[in-house]
Parts: C-alpha cells; sequence; structure tokens
C-alpha cells in the first residue's frame, strides 16, 4: 500500500480533514487526495499513474512569547484572556507542587510572568506543545521563580533566590480531574478518600518521574492497577498509577532522575477512564501532593541554572533577588 512507512491510518482523530482533486467531468478519478493531520502536516497521495504517498510537513517559525500577568480570578482565567496556553495551569500547578498551594494561596492582585516558546505555523496556527522557558509568581511574602534549560527536562524552582526543589510534573497537557481529599468513589460508590491527584489523559501519555530516588516497587497492586512507586529519600515516596504500561527500563532498584519517562497513562485497576493517579507518601502517609510541605529540598542550583535565571530575570525586568528588593 502507498501509505506504507509514509503514515498509520490507525492515528487518525476526529477534525483530520480530507480534500481531493478529480478529473474535469469525471468525479470519479482522482488525481490527488490529501489528508491534513496534526500540526498542519499533510499526507499526499497522488494517482498519475502508480499511486505514490509522501509526507508533506509545513515550514514553522519558532516563536518567544511572554506575559505578565496580574491575577484577579484563576490562573487559567488569566492565561485565556492573553491567548496564552491553557495548559499551563495544570502544568505549573504540579511543577511548582510543594511550593505553593494555587487553590488557597493565591488571593488576588499576585504578579505572574511567563516566557515560553512555540511553534507558528503559516496561517498562524500552534503546532505542538508550548515549552516553558521560565515562570515568576510574586506572592505576598515570597517570590517563586521556575526555570526550564531542557525544553522536556526538569525543572528548578527558586524561593526568594534560593534553589529549593527540582522537580518535573508527572504529565504535562493533562486535565486536573480529581484533587486529594474525601469524595464519591467513581467505580465502589460513597465517599471515599482519595489519595492522590487524577490527571485525565489519553491511553498512551508518557508519565514522568516528579524527582530523583530509587524505584522500590514495579508491578500491579489491587485497586491501583499497574503502578510504580519511587523513594525519594527522607521518607518521601511519590506512587504513579493506572499505567498502561512501565518503561522497559525501569524495574525496582533502578535509580531514575526528575523529568525521566518511567511509563505511559492507562486504565488499570478501579477506573471509569483513562488517567494517571499520583501520589505523595510521606513516612507512609499519603500527603496532599500540592501540599508546599509534602517534597523535601532535593538539588542545589547547577552555573547553567543561575546563568538561565540572571537571563530570565533581566529579560522580563525582574532585577530582584528576594523579596526584600522588590520596590
Amino acid at each position: 500500500m502507498a501509505l506504507a512507512g509514509v503514515y498509520d491510518l490507525t492515528d487518525l482523530r476526529p477534525g483530520h480533514r480530507v480534500e481531493w482533486t478529480a478529473i474535469s467531468g469525471d468525479p470519479t478519478r482522482l488525481t490527488r487526495l490529501s489528508l491534513f493531520v496534526e500540526d498542519g502536516v499533510e499526507i499526499a497521495l497522488t494517482f498519475n499513474g502508480p499511486v505514490t504517498a509522501e509526507r508533506l510537513d509545513p515550514p514553522i517559525r519558532e516563536t518567544d512569547r511572554r506575559e505578565t500577568l496580574v491575577l484577579d480570578g484563576t490562573l487559567y482565567e488569566a492565561l485565556v484572556a492573553r491567548n496564552a496556553p491553557e495548559r499551563f495551569a495544570v502544568d505549573l500547578t504540579a511543577l511548582l507542587a510543594g511550593q505553593v498551594d494555587f487553590r488557597r494561596e493565591l488571593q488576588g492582585g499576585e504578579t505572574f510572568a511567563l516566557v515560553w516558546q512555540e511553534d507558528q505555523l503559516p496561517d498562524g496556527s500552534i503546532a505542538g506543545e508550548p515549552r516553558l522557558n521560565y515562570a515568576r509568581l510574586e506572592l505576598a511574602d515570597r517570590v517563586l521563580e521556575l526555570v526550564a534549560t531542557e525544553a522536556a527536562g526538569p525543572v528548578i524552582v527558586f524561593e526568594d533566590g534560593e534553589a529549593v526543589q527540582r522537580s518535573a510534573a508527572p504529565i504535562l497537557g493533562a486535565r486536573l480531574s480529581s484533587v486529594f481529599g474525601r469524595r464519591n468513589h467513581p467505580v465502589l460508590g460513597g465517599v471515599r478518600m482519595h489519595t492522590g491527584i487524577d490527571y485525565a489523559a489519553p491511553v498512551g501519555t508518557e508519565v514522568s518521574a516528579t524527582g530523583a530516588g530509587r524505584v522500590v516497587f514495579a508491578g500491579t497492586i489491587r485497586g491501583y492497577g499497574l503502578t510504580i512507586d519511587i523513594d525519594h529519600g527522607g521518607g518521601v515516596v511519590t506512587r504513579y498509577a493506572h499505567l498502561s504500561e512501565i518503561a522497559e527500563d525501569v524495574r525496582e532498584g533502578t535509580r531514575v532522575k526528575a523529568g525521566d519517562s518511567i511509563g505511559a497513562v492507562g486504565a488499570t485497576g478501579l477506573v471509569s477512564g483513562p488517567n494517571l493517579h499520583y501520589e505523595v507518601r510521606v513516612d507512609g502517609r499519603p500527603v496532599d501532593p500540592t501540599d508546599r510541605e509534602a517534597l523535601p529540598e532535593q538539588e542545589i542550583a547547577s552555573s547553567e541554572d543561575l546563568d538561565a535565571l540572571t537571563t530570565w530575570r533581566r529579560e522580563t525586568g525582574f532585577e530582584a533577588l528576594v523579596v526584600g528588593d522588590r520596590g
């Protein structure tokens, strides 16, 4: 088949567009058929002689964007108002987990600065996923900054200019579908304690370790389904459950770093649909992953991290090193 090696038809999704051209006067004889899939990619079949297929990638322009927001509602609403990536609302909640509780600590009036890159297609639409470089959140009593020196790697979090944590989101671009605490169980029914937070995402979505540590369990647990537990030291263990698969090189005893791929989203165990259950346990007791006391300090900043922090502060107009330096 002409499409072999060019495009897998099982990747077709709602919203993909088909266009075709036929010989004038005979609509049953096609000369060209085009399938437009993700990110403006065209899969073109031509019928002049033997059927041929080719993939045509549109020209992409890498665009740098930055926004400074003053929150008067939710972060999600502020991002939508500035035509900024909505997914950052969830990603930042996960990346800053352990440092700020977005539900309780944001009272309104906080300054939030973001710097990211995105790939723009000729029609102005965005291809692929945005890449966060820097974020700065000014709270009443402290300043939090997030620096990413690698597009798909972990980030380092600074509080008042001091490195406090190197971490990665367990999953990027997903929807937060359930929070920590008592809830109606979606399968068993009745009010039960939910010991983590859930991210709804398609089966196969990559799952990452949120911090450095050692895998202490990789297998199946009743209710949780396919599960990975990572010991980060200091009595802190993170759990990643309902997986569809575990990465080939991840097994008991494996050491991982923040941002390492460890598995993929699934629907194993007691679930109503595909999601990642992310849990943090301290001394064996489940705690809210968004609690700023949940995760310990893990690393110090490298010279590369500090250089990036200085660069983004300068380029966004924030020269203050600590809270007290702000006017």
